[in-house]
């Protein structure tokens, strides 16, 4: 590749400065666009193989013409003047040059009028359908980029199997170059995980080698690789300062010296509560979301599923199956909660107005796109279908809240859709009870003040989900895994009004598949009366 390549290729791939922006993308974070792109492409495949045959007719009708005329101009070795002479003399030649300007060539000329191209973007553009799909931008491409280091660094994926098309166990013949690594080494690189970059840049380089330097030379990917590590040892070295300092501070005060606490640092892998620090959270939600267990075999035993009629008329005739997850807080899983054909209607009145999720703005004010969330959600009223008015008083049943619209004791039922890759960060779903006194005054809105806080969030799970897609808890030690028609139900705030902080949980990232789920937050408002209020803090 000249230098001038390698140029654009640096500008276009290396990029280290900031990660990408992603607040224009919608496509790749829907699985109803993505089926309706790669359906969309089907299409245009379609097209483009009709597209190829009218040129290979038009170009055999060329061939054919330059064939006669070739065989005509080979009957024996002469001069030009010589040839045309023997032509125009010769009846038969006459005709046949007739025949070919006359007719043969009006054919080739009409052929090259007519726009075979049309049918080709007629079917890009979704007009011979009559529907209208959304085309992936350039941020769709990037989200889609992250959404796949997210999935390799959340699942520890092996890299050999990841880029020849085995994710996770399933096999495809998804294959990636040593530019597509590339690639993905630049957006781990943009995103602040030097190890998984390394391991792309590293990927990149032997398929470079195998290659033959066809996408991308091992050259160019050495320039990235240098980068990469060099940025990597800075950043170990920053870390263990400053772990080792604030270690020092809190626990001996300033006079140890640095590097007398290499030996007494000893962390175990994983550790649960309420005063952990962000990465010990973040340790505990990826194991979490790949499965592995956390809680001890001693709790897991107090753990059960039964029978409950939740203090409810209706429910005594038929109770609900429930799974306790957790005890202090109260982690409940009810099954079999909503019908085949009740999940189906829900997925049908929300697709029209799903849209990007979005989450609350800086300060607590209005609503933004955010990178940590990508699924699509749509909000449904209980007026806009008598069942999602039921759904409302089923969870009033097995919860005993009220979720009464009208009195603002609930909030819409909000559906929600992840497609791969998708997933939603360690968060609090309560709103007001971790914002001071100003925050409350000058950046909530009156009428969320008014409504109260979430009290409690009761999630309907409306899928299945061939591989990832858990709710982890990273403090509590425990992760919910989709089960189509079930839901999980948590408290967020304790009895005495208070945060509670262990209620922490995240959406894992869908590997295989897409998901569907259902959230349906019940506002402090109208539960006074419903739940008993505790004085003591920990309540």
């Amino acid at each position: 590749m000249h230098a001038s390549g390698q140029s654009v290729l640096l500008l276009l791939l290396l990029g280290m400065t900031a990660a990408p922006l992603l607040t224009k993308a919608e496509v790749f974070t829907s699985f109803q666009d993505l089926t309706a792109v790669f359906a969309l492409e089907r299409r245009v495949v379609a097209a483009l193989h009709s597209y190829v045959g009218d040129m290979e007719t038009r170009l055999a009708k060329i061939r054919k013409y330059l064939q006669e005329y070739e065989q005509v101009t080979a009957e024996g070795p002469a001069t030009d003047e010589v040839i045309r002479e023997r032509l125009a003399g010769n009846p038969v030649h006459a005709f046949h040059l007739m025949k070919r300007i006359t007719v043969d060539w009006r054919h080739l000329e009409d052929q090259a009028k007519t726009d075979y191209w049309r049918g080709v973007v007629e079917a890009m553009r979704g007009s011979d359908t009559g529907g209208v799909v959304r085309l992936p931008k350039e941020e769709d491409l990037q989200g889609a980029a992250q959404a796949l280091v997210r999935l390799h660094d959340v699942y520890n994926l092996n890299m050999s199997q990841l880029v020849r098309g085995t994710v996770w166990g399933v096999a495809s013949a998804a294959e990636m170059t040593a530019q597509d690594c590339l690639y993905m080494g630049k957006h781990s690189f943009n995103l602040g995980m030097y190890p998984r970059a390394l391991q792309w840049f590293e990927e990149a380089y032997t398929l470079a080698g195998l290659e033959g330097n066809a996408t991308v030379t091992q050259e160019q990917v050495n320039m990235f690789l240098n980068t990469a590590i060099k940025a990597y040892d800075e950043s170990i070295a920053a870390q263990y300062e400053r772990e080792a300092q604030e270690e020092q501070e809190a626990v001996f005060g300033a006079s140890i010296p640095v590097d007398d606490m290499k030996s007494s640092r000893q962390t175990s892998k994983y550790r649960l509560g309420v005063d952990l620090k962000p990465h010990e959270d973040a340790v505990n939600f990826q194991a979490l979301c790949r499965g592995e267990q956390l809680l001890s075999e001693s709790y897991l035993a107090t753990l059960s599923c039964f029978y409950d009629h939740r203090d409810d008329r209706y429910l005594r005739l038929m109770p609900a199956k429930v799974e306790r997850l957790h005890w202090r807080p109260e982690l409940l899983i009810f099954h079999d909660v909503l019908s085949q054909a009740e999940i189906e209607k829900i997925k049908f009145l929300a697709r029209p107005m799903l849209a990007r999720a979005m989450v609350q703005g800086s300060k607590g004010k209005g609503n933004t796109v955010s990178n940590t969330r990508t699924s699509s959600v749509g909000w449904l009223d209980d007026s806009l279908h008598p069942l999602v008015d039921k759904v409302g008083d089923r969870i009033q049943r097995l919860t005993g809240l009220s979720t009464n619209l009208a009195r603002d004791d609930a909030e819409l039922l909000q559906v929600s859709n992840y497609g791969v890759g998708g997933h939603y960060n360690p968060h609090h779903d309560y709103l007001l009870a971790d914002k001071t006194e100003k925050e409350l005054l000058h950046n909530i809105h009156p009428r969320e003040l008014v409504m109260g806080d979430r009290i409690a969030t009761f999630m309907f799970y409306l899928s299945d989900v061939n591989r990832g897609g858990a709710t982890a808890f990273p403090r509590l030690g425990t992760a919910v895994w989709p089960t189509k028609g079930s839901a999980v139900f948590w408290y967020n705030l304790k009895r005495s009004g208070e945060a509670d902080e262990a209620t922490l949980h995240g959406a894992c990232p869908v590997v295989h598949g897409h998901k569907w789920v259902g959230n349906k937050w019940i506002r402090e408002r109208g539960q006074f009366l419903r739940r008993r209020c505790g004085l003591h803090p920990d309540d």
